[in-house]
């Protein structure tokens, strides 16, 4: 059941949170308005902002927009600004837990673009951007805005819709859900109680906001293949190509060792995708664990054309869908991997 309140059976047209598989969109964005010639991935990020807004920099080396896609700019996966009562307090109960969540969602939907920026420009970076892996929410964020500006359109969300959800034909995909999309959302859960949902505001929401289908999904998932042709095709491709290695970091910043795969294993970024290799075997693949009681992944092996999806309804403390990427690190990625290998 979806939730609760309603009695509808979950079938491929049930709305999930796909969080931080959003990235990918805002990455594949880059790529189009790249290809298109609006823009440049070495473009410094201080040419799209605001004049008001201090871009950080390290000992005169500059963040660009392909540092923003590949998590290398050296900011943080979220500034000291955001929701810092998240980031703060440490739950002892699972009750002390839900509560908290609850709080953060009040939150996550008021931060301003004021305090984005602001966030931005009190941010130090450590070292020089491009050169290590660390996982950036608010660099993914901050590249959703800039291509935002550049296009002149009025939210992120338009310029989604205008040059990747309608190509798609991904009419179940969107930030702010319609009235008929929320009557199909499974709402989350964390330690089997529904959580609300946090409503990423604006500044945020280029970083995880978007909502989408199983059946969606797949489109896009066909789409990175190649099994469905269109104008995307060369951006989707570039935003493939491996662009530095991760060591073994993989999303949300989580450390894996080689216990967890086999030696030869490797992880390595693209625009936005982490791939993993193994043997030969290439896995194109992202994932997203939500504060709302959500997590996800998908990922596909272009040498065999097969891609899965797996969206769930619950917090990865109670099923764990997130790591499906990892070779051999359980059941599940053992079954995925499998899978995808053919």
């Amino acid at each position: 059941m979806s939730n609760a309140n309603n009695n509808a059976t979950v079938d491929q047209n049930t709305i999930f949170a796909i969080g931080s598989n959003n990235k990918i969109f805002t990455a594949i964005l880059l790529a189009d308005m790249v290809g298109d010639g609006l823009i440049k991935l070495d473009d410094p990020i201080e040419k799209y902002l605001p004049a008001n807004v201090i871009a950080p920099q390290y000992k005169g080396h500059k963040i660009t927009l392909e540092d923003l896609a590949t998590h290398t700019s050296g900011l943080p996966d979220f500034v000291p600004n955001y929701c810092p009562s998240f980031f703060k307090e440490n739950p002892r109960t699972p009750s002390d837990e839900i509560q908290l969540l609850i709080r953060v969602a009040g939150c996550t939907k008021n931060y301003t673009f004021d305090q984005f920026y602001q966030g931005l420009s009190n941010t130090t970076v450590t070292r020089e951007p491009g050169t290590k892996v660390e996982y950036s929410t608010f660099g993914s964020a901050l590249l959703g805005n800039i291509l935002t500006l550049k296009s002149n359109m009025s939210s992120y969300e338009e310029l989604l819709k205008k040059r990747v959800l309608n190509v798609l034909g991904m009419d179940n995909t969107s930030i702010n859900l319609s009235d008929a999309q929320k009557s199909r959302l499974a709402i989350g859960h964390l330690y089997g109680q529904e959580l609300p949902s946090f409503n990423y505001s604006n500044p945020i929401a280029p970083g995880g906001g978007l909502y989408s289908s199983a059946s969606d999904m797949l489109k896009f998932i066909s789409a990175n293949m190649g099994l469905i042709k269109t104008k995307l095709d060369k951006a989707m491709q570039e935003s493939h190509l491996i662009r530095i290695s991760s060591g073994f970091l993989i999303p949300n910043n989580i450390g894996v060792s080689a216990n967890n795969a086999a030696t030869s294993t490797g992880f390595y970024v693209g625009l936005g995708w982490f791939v993993t290799t193994d043997f030969g075997n290439e896995i194109i693949w992202h994932n997203s664990a939500t504060g709302d009681g959500y997590n996800a992944f998908m990922g596909f092996n272009p040498a065999t054309d097969r891609g899965i999806v797996i969206l769930c309804s619950s917090d990865r403390r109670n099923a764990y869908i997130m790591t499906a990427g990892l070779y051999k690190n359980n059941n599940l990625s053992y079954l995925v991997w499998t899978l995808l290998k053919g």
